[in-house]
Order: structure tokens, then C-alpha cells, then sequence
């Protein structure tokens, strides 16, 4: 059998759920060579004692730890362990999950050359109903987990079917993973998924899911915390809270990427365009901030205007530090090693003499809320269309002058991250 390169981040309060996960590559794998990769990003359960106590029961079980306060963060460590991982195939498990019976026979059965390939998820009723997942209830709990009945369930489900869609449990080639540069760090809390599926889908790697291979995933504990359903805990709801107000920020890095969001249906195209605001009045600053990640630059009347839109970001970062744990210390130090966005080239004053596409816009003439152009801002690449004749142009309050069409875009299919200090790793 060809061997694998398991990777596994897990952090706090996690513990019982990865015991779980242990126990079930323990059991279930059909060759006991794989490598296993369990990154430890924070633990206050003893998870790195208990994982050296199980490394006798493996043949190549490594745990790598950190000297970065608080934690890396999943963007980074799935990367990291992309990197370190000494086998071709590499395969993604979240510290949740439990998988079936010869799991690793079943995906080295459906993976090929430049695909991204996603087992199913059989999840308990916490969601809705999905085409991507099967709906079975075997516990919320891990210490609860109906293990003698998940266990033939798991085999009875699986099936030849075959969908185009992308989550975690993922297998993959190390070099598809490395040829679009990975996750981006600019993502911290959500969204990366959805980034780095719309890259493959521009580098043309293939999008399977299968269901002849699947886990039990006992959901969103990595993202939202340990029981975050529990409506009655008063602390688990605030973190849910915080956690929405950090999906949105996330969104919104997501737009300035990509100008739209999916997540795999389609590729996205965002062109690059300067947005000049022409009236005299002040306009709301969150009106343009929302107008802002559709547009690669956006020109202000004055100096005064792009520094109070500027400030607005300062803090952007906040709802993702407290989730994580960071200190303001922890985060001056830390942010070298991840992508930011840079707001100052962003919010400029004037007008711009060199560009591509120029929309001026008199808001005062808009006709509010349904003025054609704040109608399709979603739609520009599609309106204007990459190969649009250079020309001047009015669509509602706005009047778009084209020189040339130009994908902002595609500089973002391949991700250059900042380099990590691999000194901050301890790998035994």
C-alpha cells in the first residue's frame, strides 16, 4: 500500500476527541506504516503527555510542538505540516472526527494525480440536511460515542457515488498542496476552505468527494468550541457570538480576493478597478467600507476622509485574538508570520492618473439602495466582461471609464505567505 502522511492539529479542551480519533486509526487503518502528523497548537489537557504515551502504539507517530505564544493557528500548522510531511500523499483529519474501517484503503482507491479528494461526514443532527453529509446520531459527546454501532453503520454507508464539493477530511497529492501555496494566512477564523478551493479551481486540480470513504464528525468543535450547540452556557454562547463577528470579517477579506463569494461552484473573477467618489457631502464611513473589498483602490476627496477609514482596521484583528488567546504582546510579535492586508495602499486621496478601470460615482444622483450600479456590484468581471472594448460607460450613478481589462485576481492563485521561523518548532 502506498503510504500516507496523516495530518492532525488539535488544541484546547480537545482531548477526549483525540483519544477518540486514536483509537480509531488504531483500529480501523488497513496498514499500520502510515505517518501521523499531530500538531499540538495549545494544550491544557496534558495532550502532549498522553500523546507520548501512544506512540508505542504506532509505527510512525511524530508530535510537533511550538515555542509561538499562544498558537500558530490553523492556516499556518496545516501548512507546516504539509511541509513536513515525508510522504507524497498527504491526508487532513480534524481532532474530531473518528474514521472507518480502512479509511486509508478507501481514499487511495478514489485519489488521482492533481485532485483534492473529501471523505463524507457523517455528522449528529446538528445541522440541517445535506446531499454532502449523512445524518446519524452517535453521540455529541466523545466519551459518549456509540462506538460498536457507528462502527457497521459507517461500512453500510459507504457507496459509489462521486460529488464535486471540497471539505475536511481531504486527501491530496503534497505537490497540488504546494503549488498554490497552501492555506492563506490572511484567513485566521473561517473562510480559508473556501479560498484555497477557489484556487484549485483556477490551477484546474479536480474537486471530488466520495462516499465510499467516511468519518464521524462530531462538528465545529475546532471553530466554535467544545459544545458550542449548548444554548443553556452562558460562555460557549459568547464565543459563538464572537466567533459570528470574526466569520464576518473573514467575508470580507474573502471579497477582496475574490469579489464574490462561493465556495467551489463557480471560479470568481475580480477585476482590477479604482473607485473614485466624486460629491462634496460625507458619506457614512461603513458605506464605504462596504463599497471598498469590490474595488482595488478606492479615492477619497480628502486626507482627513482615507485616515478615518483607515483607523476603522486597526482593530480588525481583535474578535480573532481573543478567540485564540492572543495578548496585544502575543500579537505584536506574531503577525510577522502572517499575511495582512494593507489598507493605507487601499484608501488613497485624489484621483488616479495610471489605472485600468475607473468608476467615478455622485452617490447624491444615486437612486438609493436600487441604483443599478450598488444592484451589481457583485457582478462587474461579468458586466464588463475581460475582453470589454476601452470606452466610457454609465451604469446608474457611475460612469466607467476602461483602458484595459485586467484580472486583479489572478495574482491570488498561488499564495505567498510570509516565511515561518522553523527554529519554533519541536517535532519528537
Amino acid at each position: 500500500m502506498q503510504q500516507i502522511s496523516f495530518l492532525i492539529n488539535t488544541s484546547i479542551n480537545t482531548l477526549d476527541h483525540v483519544k477518540l480519533l486514536l483509537k480509531s486509526l488504531r483500529e480501523n487503518l488497513y496498514s499500520k506504516d502510515h505517518e501521523i502528523l499531530i500538531f499540538v497548537d495549545s494544550d491544557n489537557e496534558g495532550t502532549v503527555d498522553y500523546l507520548r504515551e501512544q506512540k508505542k502504539y504506532f509505527t510512525d507517530l511524530k508530535i510537533i510542538t511550538h515555542k509561538l505564544k499562544p498558537c500558530v493557528g490553523y492556516s499556518r500548522n496545516n501548512n507546516l505540516m504539509v511541509e513536513l510531511a515525508k510522504h507524497d500523499v498527504c491526508s487532513y483529519l480534524q481532532s474530531d472526527m473518528v474514521i472507518s474501517k480502512y479509511y486509508d484503503k478507501n481514499i487511495l482507491d478514489e485519489l488521482e494525480e492533481n485532485c483534492i479528494l473529501s471523505a463524507t461526514r457523517i455528522e449528529p443532527p446538528l445541522h440541517g440536511e445535506s446531499e454532502t453529509t449523512i445524518t446519524k446520531d452517535f453521540g455529541v459527546d466523545p466519551n459518549q460515542f456509540n462506538w460498536n454501532e457507528f462502527i457497521p453503520f459507517a461500512e453500510l454507508s459507504k457507496q459509489d457515488k462521486m460529488l464535486e464539493y471540497f471539505f475536511a477530511p481531504f486527501t491530496f497529492y503534497k505537490k497540488t498542496w504546494l503549488e498554490v501555496g497552501g492555506y492563506d494566512t490572511l484567513f485566521r477564523r473561517s473562510r480559508e476552505d473556501s479560498d484555497l478551493l477557489q484556487r484549485f479551481k483556477h490551477k484546474g486540480v479536480k474537486i471530488k468527494q466520495t462516499f465510499k470513504a467516511n468519518v464521524y464528525h462530531f462538528s465545529c468543535v475546532s471553530s466554535r468550541g467544545k459544545n458550542w450547540f449548548d444554548k443553556n452556557n452562558q460562555e460557549v454562547q459568547k464565543r459563538v457570538e464572537l466567533q459570528k463577528i470574526a466569520d464576518g470579517i473573514e467575508m470580507r477579506r474573502f471579497l477582496q480576493k475574490w469579489g464574490n463569494f462561493n465556495h467551489g461552484e463557480e471560479k470568481l473573477v475580480k477585476l482590477d478597478m479604482d473607485l473614485v467618489i466624486l460629491e462634496d457631502r460625507k458619506l457614512h464611513p461603513m458605506f464605504l467600507v462596504q463599497l471598498e473589498p469590490f474595488f482595488s483602490r478606492v479615492w477619497l476627496r480628502t486626507q482627513e476622509e482615507r485616515d478615518a477609514l483607515v483607523s476603522i482596521f486597526s482593530n480588525q484583528h481583535d474578535p480573532a485574538n481573543e478567540l485564540l488567546g492572543f495578548s496585544f504582546e502575543d500579537w505584536e510579535y506574531a503577525k510577522q508570520f502572517f499575511r495582512q492586508t494593507d489598507f493605507e495602499s487601499i484608501y488613497r486621496v485624489g484621483e488616479p492618473e495610471d489605472f485600468n478601470v475607473k468608476i467615478e460615482v455622485d452617490f447624491s444622483k444615486a437612486q438609493g439602495n436600487q441604483d443599478p450600479f450598488l444592484q451589481n456590484l457583485t457582478s462587474m468581471a461579468k458586466i464588463l466582461g475581460v475582453s470589454q472594448e476601452p470606452g466610457i460607460y454609465e451604469l446608474g450613478a457611475a460612469k466607467i471609464e476602461i483602458r484595459k481589462v485586467v484580472i486583479a485576481s489572478d495574482q491570488y492563485i498561488k499564495v505567498d505567505n510570509p516565511s515561518f521561523d522553523m527554529t519554533l518548532l519541536t517535532i519528537e
